[in-house]
């Protein structure tokens, strides 16, 4: 029976300058992105397999682990200005070797080496590919080693993602456009970038637009890319609240990349925005989730879809798994503590937020929650969320770092001062706020329905016409 599933594991690296761990990284995703487009193949994502990095892994156990049948090892030696490169294929069920081979080449001929092995293993699992799918799945989209190698740095720092970490991806994706402007991977990188920092600590009034304009260049260089059209369907709805516009950009990426676990995610996430879809996002979810089981954010994602349907106790008991498996992940942590919110579980919630700020080592989220401990400590959940609410507006005031208006409307509304609650709430429509397209669904803003300024509200932000 052929290899239908694949985990390329992070390769391991030594010896060498300081772009030795870069490019190990940047092997190891070129060939998760060039062996999606084998046919009938699912590839594990980079979430999945990048916290096995610098691990002595047993294959077999690993393989279990990722519900894979065979799985991609190798190290990378850079000495001078040679790079040297040894890749092993495993068969899991029963820890044979598939495949092997020992490649050598100067580094200005990194692309080249990444394009052989990329095909090597490719014609190993599909033997009678045709022309058109090897030379799909060997692209590299720059023949630029200076660029691929600026670009290997930005997602590095991409997926970190910390605001600051972002930036500075952001950096070495300008850089990498600079020394090839037709580099359409790099502005897929950097619409990326901005897109995930509309929603940790960028002004969306400033970085949407520019997600927008650089996915829009990146399917101008390539059609063929699905990345893009998943940023712009979740900026549609995030930004511009086109519901219908941002399901036509999901459906166009799954369409170019039906096995991708983040353009699921995403569009679970959308789906639950629109209302009266909750089913489907849950479908969308655990998608995500079946192909991307030990990703923490998708893990979250399906306990927040869970949570936008009410179900409080399977929402939480996801939440705790993510935290179990990965108990270093800050946003799980900060998940769980909106869910104790909700079920009036305070000291938990507390808790919660004082862990996901240490773990998170934000310097003003480790303010916001030391404020709602201290509270919470002095005169209980109401004078939390004083405290907590006097930090954000405090932040705001003196712009240390962008708060989000919806985040200050959610307070009040919690508070019981809806006069406050609404005067934000049409802030954040002024803001383009991206969290107010969960309004609807968010449980937090249960206290606001029954004002007779919601419905007026919703039709605003155009929920209702």
């Amino acid at each position: 029976m052929p290899i239908q599933t694949i985990a390329v594991l992070p390769f391991s690296n030594s010896g060498g300058s300081g772009n030795s761990d870069y490019l190990s990284d940047g092997l190891t995703e070129s060939l998760i992105a060039g062996l999606a487009h084998v046919p009938q193949l699912k590839v594990k994502s980079r979430d999945s397999v990048f916290r096995y990095k610098g691990k002595n892994v047993d294959v077999q156990r690993v393989g279990k682990d990722l519900a894979v049948d065979a799985l991609l090892t190798g190290r990378l030696v850079e000495r001078g200005e040679t790079i040297q490169v040894t890749a092993e294929l495993t068969n899991v069920e029963d820890n044979t070797e598939m495949w092997g081979e020992h490649y050598e080449r100067k580094s200005s001929d990194i692309l080249s080496m990444q394009q052989q092995i990329t095909g090597d293993v490719a014609s190993k699992l599909r033997p009678k590919l045709s022309g058109t799918e090897k030379q799909q799945i060997t692209k590299q989209g720059t023949q630029n080693p200076e660029a691929y190698q600026l670009y290997v740095k930005g997602r590095y720092y991409w997926n970190k993602r910390t605001n600051a970490d972002i930036k500075t991806a952001i950096s070495y994706f300008d850089q990498a456009i600079d020394k090839d402007p037709g580099y359409a991977r790099a502005y897929s990188g950097l619409a990326d970038a901005y897109g995930v920092l509309s929603t940790r600590g960028g002004d969306p009034r400033d970085v949407a637009p520019k997600s927008n304009a650089a996915a829009a260049r990146a399917l101008e260089l390539d059609p063929m890319l699905a990345g893009p059209h998943a940023c712009l369907g979740a900026s549609k709805i995030n930004y511009n609240l086109d519901f219908s516009g941002s399901e036509a950009e999901f459906k166009k990426a799954l369409e170019l990349d039906p096995s991708d676990a983040t353009t699921h995610q995403w569009f679970s996430e959308a789906l639950a925005r629109m209302g009266g879809r909750a089913e489907e996002s849950i479908d969308e979810a655990n998608r995500a989730y079946q192909l991307d089981p030990l990703s923490p954010i998708i893990g979250c994602n399906l306990a927040e879809v869970y949570f936008f349907d009410r179900q409080f106790d399977k929402a939480s008991e996801i939440a705790k798994k993510v935290i179990a498996d990965n108990p270093t992940f800050s946003g799980a942590h900060n998940y769980l503590a909106n869910f104790y919110w909700v079920e009036h579980k305070y000291p938990q919630a507390i808790q919660e937020f004082k862990t996901s700020a240490q773990l998170s080592g934000d310097e003003n989220f480790v303010a916001f929650a030391k404020a709602m401990d201290a509270g919470f400590r002095s005169g209980g959940w109401p004078s939390a969320l004083n405290s907590g609410l006097e930090v954000l507006l405090a932040l705001r005031k003196n712009k240390k770092g962008y708060v989000y208006s919806r985040d200050i409307a959610r307070f009040y509304a919690n508070l019981g001062d809806s006069d406050h609650a609404f005067e934000w709430l049409n802030i954040a429509c002024e803001e383009h706020d991206v969290f107010l397209a969960g309004l609807p669904i968010n449980p937090q803003f249960d206290s606001l329905r029954s004002d007779p300024r919601y419905p007026d509200l919703l039709r605003k932000i155009g929920f209702l016409q």
